[in-house]
């Protein structure tokens, strides 16, 4: 699993950008103030995921990387309750997230059910999410390529009325950014290895990756609002699927990366 676990920075702009965007695509997000929720929980997370990178040592290795990680470099008891506390919160929103992305897909295609949608959908994450973070990462580089046609909308289409005082009743949008994905990203960059600058300046350069993708996340929706993008909108249903998926991903690698090192023990 050590080969599976490389990330660059690259990668985490990507993974944070589809994770922050699946997000707000998922719980229906149309509140322009309220995309400032998830800017604001994910610079909190990354904040905290900073702490954590500069207790962390680089010489991690390739098992124990996310137990060290949240245990500052002394893998003890507490640190593995708080891996599966992390564990379970992260399978709740993968069901949560199966389950949204599947209504999304059965909403627009009216022969599929919201069962068999779920169950594909699945598939589909576990097909992906169990190659490892590496394998998500190059997946998620593919978003940089629906991003261009959206600037090409972003030129020729025209404005849609925006309410700028429009927020959202509840603070559902805070769940499109939760610890658990980020702080594991940051795990995997705690190895001289990967792909990421030098031990003395790579911290900042971690965090400030994952911080530009959510904020690149907030502002893809602000621009489908601003253009006044349809719920059956296709190129924003290929997009926020994409995103989903390596969601899901993501979410699958968090939720296995205990099991994997127990399996790496024995």
């Amino acid at each position: 699993m050590y080969g599976k676990s490389q990330i660059t920075l690259f990668q985490i702009f990507f993974l944070s950008l589809a994770y922050a965007f699946s997000g707000l695509f998922l719980l229906r997000e149309a509140s322009f103030l309220s995309l400032l929720l998830p800017l604001a929980v994910g610079f909190f997370y990354c904040a905290i995921g900073y702490l954590f990178l500069r207790c962390a040592p680089m010489d991690f290795s390739g098992q124990g990387r996310w137990i060290g990680f949240l245990s500052c470099g002394k893998a003890h008891i507490g640190a593995r309750i708080f891996a599966a506390f992390f564990s379970v919160l992260c399978a709740a929103e993968l069901l949560a997230s199966v389950i949204a992305f599947a209504v999304s897909v059965s909403g627009f295609s009216d022969f599929l059910s919201v069962s068999f949608s779920a169950a594909m959908i699945l598939l589909c994450g576990v097909f992906v999410g169990v190659r490892g973070l590496t394998a998500v990462g190059r997946f998620s580089e593919l978003l940089a390529f629906p991003i261009l046609p959206l600037v090409f909308w972003i030129i020729f289409w025209d404005f849609a009325p925006v309410d700028f005082r429009a927020f959202s009743d509840d603070l559902h949008a805070l769940l499109a950014v939760t610890p658990a994905p980020l702080l594991y990203l940051f795990s995997m960059t705690a190895l001289q290895s990967t792909a990421v600058p030098k031990p003395n300046a790579h911290r900042l350069s971690v965090v400030a990756s994952a911080f530009s993708g959510i904020a690149a996340a907030a502002l893809c929706v602000f621009l489908f609002l601003l253009y006044g993008a349809k719920e059956n909108n296709l190129f924003l249903l290929f997009f926020g699927w994409t995103a989903s998926l390596i969601r899901l991903a993501l979410l699958i690698c968090v939720c296995t990366e205990e099991r994997k090192r127990q399996d790496l023990i024995i």
